[in-house]
């Protein structure tokens, strides 16, 4: 617990819907659009993970003190970054500081290249927090670090000993023909006997992710492979948890792309590209 509280928490914060105009994003119409939990967050956090700067620009310069904003830093990650680009990310977190990744519109690690380094924080032991969506499901998804580009909901699972671990035999051999990730749901006080049940049936290549008390600052969300499931001393709270399963989040290797050093985010003269 001491090695989470000493790094930095990845934030996955939505960005609003709205379509780019001058009316649409007038500041005060932005502000009426994000929670203010989420504004108050967004005050504190210094390292954004972005998609497109002039986009995250744009949204922050409307939200931000133009002090803070000018202070901020955007470390980018997107279709064309490799796993070199998510060195820049864990070193802040590492080193302590709060991070966010923003996507393009909405919730972030949905059909966005931000899984991938959600799944490494996973793998750091940085905590992931999903804010601001109404659903759970969608927001266990995000958080878990599995493949946000196809995914399917199979609702709830079999009750009875023989079609669980038939059910979890056949999508987990599917989840790694096909790559998508799988979302279910069950009742808290069996969190515990599903847990096990996914150790002992589903591939121990994939992933598995059991996230709870979303939407709070203190989510309870652990992703792993199935192989360290096993050895992992886990007491699943009796609140209702989304389960999912799959493989990880990667980036397309590009060895030729120009890399940036971990060791020296985006800072450049912030303009508002109002």
């Amino acid at each position: 617990m001491s090695e989470i509280s000493s790094k930095g928490r990845l934030f996955l914060i939505p960005t609003p819907l709205a379509p780019y105009s001058l009316q649409n994003w007038e500041p005060q119409r932005i502000l009426g659009m994000i929670a203010p939990a989420i504004l108050e967050r967004l005050y504190c956090i210094s390292f954004y993970v972005v998609e497109s700067e002039k986009s995250a620009s744009r949204l922050l310069s409307r939200i931000l003190p133009a002090g803070k904003f000018a202070q901020v830093s955007f470390l980018p990650l997107d279709e064309h970054s490799t796993d070199h680009d998510l060195q820049a990310p864990l070193a802040a977190l590492k080193a302590g500081n709060d991070c966010a990744i923003l996507s393009e519109a909405g919730l972030p690690c949905i059909a966005d290249p931000g899984a991938a380094l959600v799944e490494a924080a996973h793998r750091e032991n940085i905590r992931v927090i999903p804010w601001g969506s109404d659903s759970s499901l969608l927001m266990a998804l995000a958080a878990s670090g599995l493949n946000g580009q196809e995914f399917s909901f199979l609702g709830y699972l079999p009750v009875h000993d023989e079609e669980l671990r038939k059910k979890l035999t056949f999508e987990g051999a599917a989840a790694l023909r096909d790559g998508a990730a799988r979302i279910f749901i069950e009742t808290p006080y069996r969190n515990a006997k599903m847990i096990e049940s996914c150790k002992g049936f589903l591939p121990e290549k994939l992933h598995l992710c059991f996230a709870s008390e979303l939407g709070t600052e203190l989510p309870t969300i652990l992703s792993m492979p199935v192989s360290l499931w096993k050895k992992y001393d886990f007491v699943s709270p009796d609140q209702p948890a989304v389960f999912c399963f799959g493989l990880p989040a990667r980036l397309t290797e590009r060895a030729s792309l120009k890399r940036r050093s971990p060791a020296q985010p985006a800072r450049k003269e912030r303009r508002s590209f109002r």
